[in-house]
């Protein structure tokens, strides 16, 4: 089964490299970029008739440290994903896994019902399942045109 790649993922993957490069190149992220947080958490964005699905990549990080901020047709995802203890004293010799806090924003192309919405963590991935907001249909009107006022 071949894999469909969508040409927004490759520009999001290639900013996270660019984001990536350039952190190594300078010890203070948040003086270059303006912000605290040091990496971006993959997201995969699907929808159905009456739901958008939202399933972020946070392995290793902790139901207590996400927060998830969700208004009518955006989220806010932020947290922190922290270092092992037992491997603070280490010398690493290659280091690629990122640690710290990171944020994402996601916005929709429609409202959501943010109390009916939920959000579940498993193995790695937080799924967040975005209920719809629909305005009822209305039977169709047929309008007559008039004559102008005098």
């Amino acid at each position: 089964m071949k894999k469909k790649i969508q040409p927004v993922s490759r520009v999001v993957k290639i900013e996270a490299e660019i984001n990536r490069m350039v952190g190594e190149l300078f010890s203070d992220r948040s003086k270059v970029y303006g912000l605290d947080e040091s990496w971006v958490p993959w997201v995969d964005i699907s929808e159905k008739e009456n739901e958008v699905l939202v399933e972020v990549e946070l392995p290793g990080v902790a139901e207590k440290d996400i927060t998830i901020l969700l208004s009518h047709n955006r989220v806010e995802i932020k947290g922190t994903k922290r270092r092992p203890r037992f491997r603070k004293k280490v010398t690493y010799v290659r280091l690629e896994r990122e640690y710290g806090p990171f944020r994402r924003f996601v916005s929709f192309p429609c409202a959501i019902i943010p109390e009916k919405s939920r959000a579940v963590l498993e193995n790695g991935i937080l799924l967040l399942v975005l209920k719809k907001y629909r305005v009822s249909r209305r039977k169709e009107v047929i309008l007559e045109i008039g004559k102008p006022e005098e």
